[in-house]
């Protein structure tokens, strides 16, 4: 046998033992358990100063943003990709708000000249008019059943708060007082909505049955207290205040008022985080902040710490709302189905209590 031959035969059977002894090893690795899975990844932060661990941002997230010269309703994965424009018209639209099964967002639009309530499906599309009355009306927040959606009006002279059904019609309005009753938020289980009172001559969070009884006061404090926002859960809020500086801030607190604590903090003063919005797991929270110059939308751990920049636009983004779970793998029909605008039918009558 020729010298070439041998040496081309060598080379077989390396290559040959050099498969066996790969094959081998991968054996060896599948056979060590794997650790539990953590979903969590480092990246960079930016303008913070070090790298943090960060869990996943899942979902969806709507938002206001001016970066096309107008108040308009836009649309991004969670961790801030795949930003899309959902409306357009010169008019404002903003407020925008989940529905339980994520498959439409209400929200406030000036394009008929006032501010009205309007439904559409999560792409943009399928466009309703919800309120029609000259008064504004504004705040929108979703029953947990998809059937009523709370907001406030000042159709009878004081902002107050009233339930309308998401398919149009069957009014109904929750306080009877004559100060400012605003920023209802919906408690997960239905029961309970939060919100914001002055009716002790200071702008508080109170709770309220969904009906309007049984009012309870949760803050007490010199500062304006505000933006209530229920936890998944429904065992914590989520408000704004200025209470612990001159800065407006971000505070957690028990369903019953107590337990406060800062969640996401503003490093000078005279800056804002405010709009806060919980993450569907209740892992994190998404809010605007206006610590770089113009409003952005941060997201951070609802422990406080992996503060992130998600939108990083030279315009202002602000008011975000998170998809709620059934939103991350929507399934099902949607629980109102809206009629296209300008169907024929006014909704939205006027109501009052006797």
């Amino acid at each position: 046998m020729s010298s070439s031959s041998k040496r081309h035969i060598g080379g077989k059977e390396f290559c040959l033992v050099a498969l066996i002894a790969a094959w081998l090893l991968s054996q060896a690795v599948a056979t060590v358990p794997e650790a539990a899975p953590t979903a969590q990844a480092v990246m960079w932060l930016g303008t913070q100063s070090s790298m943090v661990e960060q869990t996943a941002l899942r979902g969806r997230i709507a938002f206001v943003s001016e970066r096309n010269g107008n108040p308009e309703i836009y649309l991004m994965e969670a961790n801030g990709s795949n930003v899309r424009r959902l409306t357009r018209n010169n008019a404002r639209d903003d407020s925008p708000v989940w529905s339980p099964n994520g498959q439409q967002i209400a929200f406030v639009s000036e394009r008929d000249r006032n501010r009205e309530l309007y439904l559409m499906n999560a792409n943009g599309g399928a466009l309703m008019r919800l309120t029609r009355n000259s008064a504004r009306d504004e705040w929108p927040t979703w029953s947990p059943n998809g059937e009523l959606i709370a907001f406030v009006s000042d159709r009878d002279g004081v902002p107050q708060i009233y339930t309308i059904r998401a398919t149009g019609g069957g009014l109904r309005r929750l306080t009877q007082t004559e100060t400012p009753e605003t920023q209802p938020a919906w408690s997960p289980d239905g029961k309970q909505i939060a919100f914001v009172s002055e009716r002790d001559g200071n702008p508080e969070i109170y709770i309220m049955n969904a009906d309007g009884s049984d009012v309870r006061r949760l803050t007490d404090d010199p500062a304006v207290d505000r933006s209530p926002r229920w936890s998944p859960d429904g065992k914590r809020l989520l408000f704004v205040s200025e209470r612990d500086s001159a800065r407006l801030q971000i505070f957690s607190m028990t369903s019953s008022g107590e337990d406060i604590k800062l969640i996401a903090a503003t490093d000078a003063e005279g800056l804002r985080n405010f709009d806060p919005t919980w993450s569907p797991d209740g892992a994190w929270i998404a809010f605007t902040t206006d610590r770089d110059g113009n409003l952005e939308i941060y997201a951070v751990r609802a422990d406080g710490s992996g503060l992130r920049n998600l939108t990083r636009s030279r315009a202002d983004d602000y008011s975000p709302s998170w998809a709620i779970a059934a939103a991350l793998a929507p399934s099902g029909r949607p629980t109102a189905t809206p009629t296209p605008l300008g169907g024929g039918r006014q909704i939205g009558m006027r109501w009052r209590a006797p």
